[in-house]
């Protein structure tokens, strides 16, 4: 015999087990919001590059809070910015995650900005 009641688990094994379980936790709290930061890249360069063409702001501005809301995301047009600067058109995209742990509230911003030249 090895000295060892049968049943009984050892202290590393319980900690390695909580730690496993808090990092579980913490990921699910923490991926999805930056999976929709990630998700918002290709939306906001087709409405930087919808905006240079005919269609203009408005029509890019509104494709725009329609891909977002898809992926979970309210924007209001105070998130979105077009800017002129020069011969490119900015477009800057906003917004604050709030990330709710026990007692604690994290909040996570972002920002998500594409320029593409005016024709």
């Amino acid at each position: 015999m090895n000295g060892k009641a049968p049943g009984r688990i050892r202290l590393g094994v319980l900690l390695f087990i909580l730690v496993v379980a808090a990092g579980v936790y913490l990921a699910s709290k923490f991926i999805p919001p930056y999976w929709t930061y990630l998700s918002m890249q290709d939306p906001v360069k087709e409405a930087a590059m919808a905006a240079v063409t005919a269609a203009g702001e408005g029509r890019a501005r509104a494709d725009l809070i329609r891909r977002a809301q898809e992926q979970g995301l309210i924007l209001s047009e105070d998130n979105i910015e077009f800017r002129r600067e020069g011969p490119m058109l900015m477009v800057r995209v906003t917004w604050v995650a709030s990330v709710e742990l026990p007692r604690y509230r994290y909040t996570i911003p972002f920002l998500v900005e594409e320029r593409v030249r005016l024709r």
